[in-house]
């Protein structure tokens, strides 16, 4: 029976917990689940639900770790999660190295229908640009596959700021 464990992104270090899941017989792993976000509302001096739903911004963290994990662990399936809303989304996630992906939020809200949207999407751009299966761009934007990994990776904050000319 496969295993595929999904972990949030508030551990220290993931890729060694992916890789320690990998070790212990894990087929694949998702990144991430999404946990209960609380809420106070200052009027009535009360705890609530935050916002059940992710939003598209939220894919910066999915984004960053899909490509790191899946280069220094080429063997392990990863489906990325949280914040894709649209076929772009999914393009994205597959470019980073994703093996597969998982929607929920925009099924919630926009209906199943979203599925099939974004099923055309990824066919009509996978036409575009001349591919004819997903392994055909899978992880092309792995960090394996970048010349300059830290794209990846915090320096490149320092990096984009001082390059830049600030005034």
């Amino acid at each position: 029976m496969p295993v595929i464990v999904k972990i949030s992104k508030y551990f220290s270090h993931i890729v060694q917990l992916a890789g320690d899941l990998h070790i212990t017989g894990a087929n694949g792993i998702v990144l991430f689940s999404r946990f209960y976000q609380p809420d106070i509302d200052i009027n009535k001096l009360q705890i609530h639900s935050g916002d059940v739903f992710s939003s598209s911004t939220d894919i910066a963290d999915t984004l960053r770790w899909t490509p790191i994990v899946s280069r220094k662990l080429p063997n392990l399936d990863i489906a990325s999660c949280t914040g894709i809303h649209d076929w772009e989304g999914i393009v994205k996630c597959i470019l980073s190295g994703a093996s597969a992906v998982e929607i929920c939020s925009a099924v919630y809200q926009y209906g199943n229908e979203i599925i099939s949207v974004m099923k055309r999407g990824l066919e009509e751009w996978m036409t575009a640009m001349n591919f004819s299966s997903i392994e055909g761009f899978r992880g092309k934007l792995n960090t394996v596959c970048l010349e300059d990994p830290s794209l990846h990776e915090r320096m490149q904050f320092r990096k984009y700021f001082s390059d830049r000319d600030l005034e």
